[in-house]
């Protein structure tokens, strides 16, 4: 059955803004749980559902996810695979054209000679496990035109900000699409999620064409409801959603305790190796609740926070509730707490960084602080 399916990774929506990492890259090729990017766990749901056939599509700052796909093994299908990185290169200043539709239009040669029954489109700034052939399987006994994964969430007050929000009639046919404006607890979220037949999906880009140049494939989905048959598939499990610069930091300090629903050995996720040393864990050091890289080296005090790789942790250093990407370097003395730290940075003349757990205080790539 997976072979029917052409999986395409989507670029992030307009709702998508991380304070100070978007800076650099896409949300999506950013540093994640001390040794994933965030985009992996999308790409493995695909090559785990046996997908060979996969399109990544980047908004723009395309080096960071070029870099990390061209070096990561997938365990895709030497043979018969094919990895396929799209880039739209909108014209003009104005980000509004840049919209999903904008680039599978730029790239429709690619969607139309794949020999691929279905599509599967999924997002590359949502986290969670889904084995696709069990959607299809959903999509097909079913009967609709179009699948929509969504879950049940409880705290759509404070997440999920500007997503789609769905409402379910009977036989879980979608009856109406609207954004998440925070007013609600309770409700059924799209998890941006979809599968369709090839021919469908290429109807409806040229259906956005016409109808609107701001068109994203979630406006020509809820713009086509009362046309086709939009149904609902029930995801259950952990989610996150990406889309802000505390929604990366909850979702990496959550995920400490959670990882075993995301990584297991039947679910693998694939990343780019790195053949660095195991973290040095030097006299002094005290680690609790934390995950660290590979290539570390720890002298003072980490406690429930994401260290990423090759980062130096000097003697009298306090960390707390924190996240620290790759090759940062952290001197003596220093107190971090409530902080994302990006790439590269030194912090050696400040001793104290706090933020709060609603609002981290973020440190930029190759900042000397």
């Amino acid at each position: 059955m997976s072979n029917k399916m052409l999986g395409i990774v989507n670029l992030e929506p307009a709702n998508v803004h991380v304070e100070g990492i978007d800076d650099y890259r896409p949300i999506s090729a950013t540093s994640f749980l001390g040794r994933y990017r965030v985009l992996d766990f999308m790409i493995s749901n695909m090559t785990n559902s046996h997908i060979d056939e996969i399109e990544i599509y980047i908004k723009n700052r395309p080096r960071s996810t070029i870099e990390h796909i061209l070096g990561t093994n997938y365990n895709v299908n030497s043979k018969k695979g094919k990895f396929s990185i799209l880039y739209g290169e909108i014209q003009g200043n104005n980000e509004l054209y840049n919209t999903d539709i904008a680039n599978f239009k730029a790239n429709i040669e690619y969607i139309e000679q794949s020999s691929a029954n279905y599509v599967v489109v999924a997002p590359s700034h949502f986290v969670y496990i889904q084995d696709f052939n069990e959607m299809l399987a959903y999509h097909e006994k079913m009967g609709g035109d179009i699948t929509v994964m969504y879950q049940s969430v409880n705290n759509a007050k404070e997440a999920f900000a500007q997503c789609d929000l769905l409402e379910l009639g009977a036989d879980k046919r979608i009856v109406a699409m609207s954004k998440n404006n925070g007013k609600y607890k309770n409700r059924d979220v799209s998890l941006e999620c979809y599968i369709m037949s090839r021919n469908l999906f290429i109807e409806l880009i040229q259906k956005a064409t016409m109808t609107s140049s701001l068109f994203w494939l979630s406006d020509v989905v809820a713009d086509s409801l009362s046309d086709l048959k939009v149904v609902g598939f029930p995801h259950r499990g952990y989610i996150s959603c990406i889309n802000s610069l505390k929604a990366f930091y909850d979702a990496n300090l959550e995920l400490m305790d959670r990882l075993n629903d995301l990584v297991s050995d039947n679910w693998p996720i694939y990343t780019k190796t790195n053949d660095t040393q195991p973290t040095l864990y030097k006299e002094g050091a005290k680690v609790s609740g934390s995950l660290i890289g590979n290539g570390c080296e720890i002298e003072g005090t980490v406690i429930n926070s994401v260290i990423g790789r090759n980062v130096v942790i000097k003697s009298g250093v306090v960390v707390e509730n924190s996240v620290i990407m790759p090759s940062t370097l952290v001197n003596k003395g220093v107190h971090i707490q409530n902080a994302v730290i990006d790439k590269y940075a030194i912090i050696s003349h400040i001793k104290e960084l706090k933020g709060t757990p609603d609002e981290p205080i973020y440190v930029k790539r190759r900042d000397r602080i």
